[in-house]
């Protein structure tokens, strides 16, 4: 995995670690609050078409349900849809195609989902790296602080509900032996470049 990075790396940059996220580990924290969300609003949605269709409580008038009720309820069912299975669909796809690795300068982020993206980030100019770890050594690492908004849906399948409160700081999420690799991105601060 080392060489997935070499056409990144700057001058005398060295690769210390890589890694990819679980793909397995679909449910985080956050997912208290994103699933009963997500079941009640597609429950609702999908109530709404269902009555609007007479589905729910059928009716006995001519001319079957107004056109633009059907039409409205579609955009809120589909989202639901999306909130309630989709989005695990799509963060397990994404994880598969996410690679990080942390170099002698920089926390790298490589997702090739549909177009190979980097993301990067200077490791002396973060303010603050925090981890959370699980009771099997697992866990995640965050660079930098975001506000709660953006860090509630960041790797959920539904990031884009967050960038509207500002862009989510760069995390290696869900990796094994995060206790090592937090050593080594301390390590990695603090030597002189």
């Amino acid at each position: 995995m080392p060489d997935h990075f070499q056409g990144d790396l700057l001058s005398g940059e060295r690769v210390l670690w890589t890694g990819q996220p679980d793909p397995t580990r679909l449910f985080a924290a956050d997912d208290f609050f994103l699933v009963p969300f997500s079941l009640m609003w597609g429950g609702f949605a999908l109530f709404w078409e269902a009555s609007v269709l007479g589905l729910v409580f059928p009716s006995g008038r001519d001319g079957g349900p107004p056109l633009f009720m059907v039409l409205w309820g579609i955009p809120f069912v589909l989202m639901g849809l999306y909130m309630i299975a989709g989005r695990f669909v799509v963060k397990r796809l994404r994880r598969r195609s996410t690679t990080y690795a942390l170099t002698t300068q920089r926390a790298l982020i490589a997702t090739e989902f549909t177009q190979r993206r980097l993301h990067a980030a200077f490791l002396n100019t973060i303010p603050s790296v925090n981890k959370t770890v699980r009771g099997d050594g697992s866990g995640t690492i965050v660079f930098g602080n975001s506000n709660w908004m953006t860090s509630m849906y960041q790797d959920s399948g539904m990031d884009f509900f967050g960038t509207h409160y500002g862009q989510p700081c760069l995390a290696f999420s869900d990796i094994p032996h995060v206790n090592t690799v937090f050593d080594l991105v301390n390590q990695a601060r603090q030597s002189p470049r």
